[in-house]
Formats: C-alpha cells, sequence, structure tokens
C-alpha cells in the first residue's frame, strides 16, 4: 500500500453511495477513524464525504426525474421543488467538506514548506525545537517529517526516532549549525557519562541505530536492532534483528 493510499478506497466510497447510502456512512467513519492519527490523509477524507453527498444527490434527483417523466406537466414544478429542497438538503454540507478539504490541504503544504525550511535552512534537526517553533505536538511533528522523507518532500534526509532528530545525509544550508548542535549534545552526553562514573552502565556502548523502510507503506525510520517499534502511518510492526 503507498503511503498516500487511504485505508478505504474513495471508489468503494462512492459505489456504496450509489448502493445503499447507509453502508457509505459506516465505511467513512471507519475511514476516519483509521486516519485519526494521519494528517497527511485528512484532506482527502473530507473530499470523499464531499464526493458522497454529491453523488447521493445526483441519485436522488435522476430517480425523482424518472418518477414524473409520465406524470402530466402541472408537476413538473413539484420536480423542481424537491430537487432544490434535495439541493439544500446534501449540497450544502458538500460544499462545507470540500472547504475543509481545500483549507487543510493548504494548511498542511504550509506546514510542510515551513518544516523544509527550518531543517534544512535554520538547522534545527530536534524534533522537540521543531515542535516548538511550529506550534503542533511532537508526535504530529514525527509524522509530518516521516511523510516529507517518504515522498521527497525533505531530500536526503533520514529519521532517528531513538534521538528525536532529523539527520541530514548532506551538507546544505545550515549543515554547520546543525553540525554544531548535534556536536555540543553529544558533549552533553560525554559529561553525563563522565558524572555517572566508571560504571558498567556507563561504559557499556548503546546499539546503533539503523534505518529501515517499513514493508506496508513504504516509509523511511530508523531504529534501534532489537527493539520492535510501530510505523507512524500504517502500523506495522518494525523490527530489525539486534
Amino acid at each position: 500500500m503507498r503511503i498516500d493510499s487511504p485505508k478505504i478506497h474513495s471508489a468503494f466510497i462512492i459505489a456504496s453511495t450509489v448502493i445503499f447510502f447507509p453502508v457509505a456512512i459506516v465505511l467513512i467513519i471507519i475511514r476516519f477513524a483509521a486516519h485519526a492519527r494521519v494528517n497527511h490523509l485528512r484532506s482527502q477524507d473530507y473530499r470523499v464525504v464531499g464526493h458522497a453527498f454529491v453523488t447521493f444527490y445526483a441519485l436522488i434527483a435522476f430517480i425523482v426525474l424518472l418518477a414524473t417523466l409520465g406524470s402530466p406537466k402541472e408537476e413538473f414544478g413539484n420536480f423542481v421543488a424537491v430537487v432544490i429542497a434535495m439541493g439544500i438538503l446534501f449540497v450544502t454540507p458538500a460544499v462545507v467538506f470540500y472547504i475543509l478539504a481545500a483549507s487543510r490541504k493548504k494548511k498542511m503544504k504550509n506546514l510542510y514548506d515551513i518544516y523544509y525550511r527550518l531543517v534544512t535552512a535554520d538547522g534545527v534537526r530536534a524534533l522537540s525545537g521543531l515542535a516548538q517553533m511550529t506550534g503542533e505536538s511532537e508526535k504530529n511533528v514525527r509524522q509530518d517529517i516521516s511523510y516529507m522523507i517518504a515522498t521527497g518532500r525533505l531530500p536526503h534526509a533520514s529519521l532517528n526516532l531513538a534521538e528525536g532528530t532529523v539527520v541530514m545525509n548532506n551538507r546544505g544550508p545550515g549543515a554547520g549549525q546543525a553540525a554544531g548542535e548535534e556536536q555540543s549534545q553529544a558533549s552533553r552526553q560525554a559529561a553525563a557519562a563522565s558524572a555517572g562514573g566508571s560504571g558498567s552502565q556507563a561504559s557499556r556502548p548503546q546499539p546503533a541505530v539503523q534505518a529501515i523502510t517499513c514493508f506496508g507503506c513504504g516509509s523511511s525510520s530508523r531504529i534501534v536492532p532489537g527493539v520492535r517499534q510501530e510505523c507512524e502511518f500504517c502500523g506495522n510492526s518494525l523490527f530489525i534483528p539486534g
């Protein structure tokens, strides 16, 4: 499954709308629940709800039209009234969901641009720092950065989930500042180890973080070998033998 693909395809929801509208409602609820933690699919979810309302309205209008074909011309006014009433009932919420979809898509695009600038130009690599500067939760930042890496929006980058940092594999703008931050972090870790004495825990080597690609959605993550983690997008279990 591609990382941009929803859990339930939009075609199934539209087909269910034509066959039996309550089934489409159930599928939409399931899809929203499945995408509760997937920020980049929310605009698609809003849009498919709008499609469902428009499809159902067109179906009802078509049925009413067929029913009035053999009726007297005097009843044509009733047909128009029914079509207008149904339009208000179904097209209005469709327009609302289309607006929500467009607004969500624009918001995520702007947020991705901010992430890109902070990481590449300003050298902010810690997820906590990105969360503080964007006002998003660290969980959302981690998911958004993972999506940007998987889709090529943040090239030459990988996500170190163990340390909560973005790792850049090239020396682009902001690399010097990032290197300074990484060096400071290494110094702090060395000082902490030194303060803890020469015990076995302080001297024990830490396992190296390795990159892994999720077999379910294709997203890239960095995990500690021997420690099982869940994919941020599809929930598949990620594991590298220690």
